[in-house]
């Protein structure tokens, strides 16, 4: 097995275990002198697994787990140390994510969250930010031409941006 692999598995598992806790911090993200904070872990998961679902964050979409607890279904947060969250982020992308025949950009559907609202679509022409919320599933196409078509399924709303979203692997959001 690959050194990326071997890292894609070994944060995947990671992240799904930490995330099987069910341990809800209360901490707020705040200052950078701050040891730790609060973040959203996310295990990357495979292809292969069918209780996952892409996601648009702000390092492009991945292929996710979304961990939730208890009937509230909520996500799940860990107060981690800040150190982690900015080494956690690693080149996992080519080892799930080069099969796909759009690789190595997202073309299809995801959830999208208010990070990849604001990262990939607030500078398009025509982008209104009120026909945009974090949950709204997207719809993304290739123009074939260098640039793609954004829709949201629940309001309508499109937008064309003239640059892919790649395909990424996040380990914390």
């Amino acid at each position: 097995m690959n050194w990326s692999r071997r890292m894609a598995a070994t944060v995947g598992l990671t992240g799904a275990l930490l995330a099987a806790t069910g341990a809800v911090a209360a901490a707020p993200v705040g200052a950078d002198t701050q040891t730790t904070a609060t973040y959203f872990v996310c295990p990357s998961t495979s292809l292969n697994n069918s209780n996952g679902m892409w996601v648009i964050g702000q390092h492009g979409a991945y292929y996710v787990l979304v961990p939730t607890q208890g009937n509230t279904g909520s996500k799940v947060y860990l107060t981690i140390p800040v150190r982690v969250f900015s080494q956690a982020e690693i080149p996992a992308g080519w080892a799930l994510y080069s099969s796909l025949p759009s690789y190595p950009n997202f073309v299809g559907g995801a959830g999208i969250l208010s990070e990849g609202i604001t990262r990939w679509l607030s500078g398009a022409a025509g982008f209104d930010a009120t026909q945009w919320a974090e949950g709204d599933m997207v719809m993304v196409s290739s123009n074939g031409n260098g640039t793609y078509m954004v829709a949201d399924m629940r309001s309508g709303a499109w937008v064309t941006i003239d640059y892919p979203i790649p395909l990424a692997s996040a380990a914390v959001w």
